[in-house]
């Protein structure tokens, strides 16, 4: 008698984590579909390292260059320095927002090296729910939304944002 107690416990917890783990493997395939591009971004909330809150939706309207990096990645490291560099010549934009997000890293220390390489653009802190969301396989990548909030183009691979030739010609495309 207690082996079948026994029994039918065990495989109603073989069923529950099983099903567990197919709704989290699903939910998380599900969401990765929701992003391609011609389609409209996937919106999020996150904090950046000051702890401001920034939603995509409140960005409506602006061009959004969003970068997904990490202090660990060298590549991200020479990009991140391109972009501050074109900043320090251009300034900000009204009609263009870059928004990096940090991907598997420590907000601690990126906030450290931040202050001490100058950064002025705003770095979010990611759980890894946006990265997943947005399918997120390696840094950097990064997404070009136009002014609609359309998802137009993705990057994989460091850019060199202080080309004169790049904003222009993406201001162009994404109006």
């Amino acid at each position: 008698m207690k082996k079948n107690v026994f029994l039918i416990l065990f495989i109603l917890i073989a069923l529950i984590v099983t099903g567990s783990i197919l709704f989290k493997k699903n939910k998380v395939s599900s969401a990765l579909k929701g992003v391609e591009i011609g389609m409209p971004a996937p919106d999020f909330e996150l904090k950046d390292l000051n702890g401001k809150i920034w939603r995509l939706k409140d960005l409506n309207g602006k061009i959004i260059i969003l970068n997904f990096w990490a202090s660990w990645c060298n590549e991200c490291k020479e990009e991140k320095k391109s972009l501050q560099s074109y900043f320090n010549k251009n300034g900000s934009s009204d009609d263009l927002i870059f928004i990096t997000v940090l991907y598997k890293d420590n907000s601690l220390a990126v906030a450290d090296m931040a202050k001490k390489a100058g950064y002025t653009f705003p770095i979010l802190v990611d759980d890894g729910v946006v990265s997943s969301i947005y399918g997120i396989k390696g840094v950097p990548e990064t997404f070009l939304i136009d002014k609609r909030g359309i998802l137009r183009h993705k990057i994989i691979g460091p850019v060199e944002w202080n080309n004169p030739h790049i904003i222009p010609h993406l201001k162009q495309v994404l109006s």
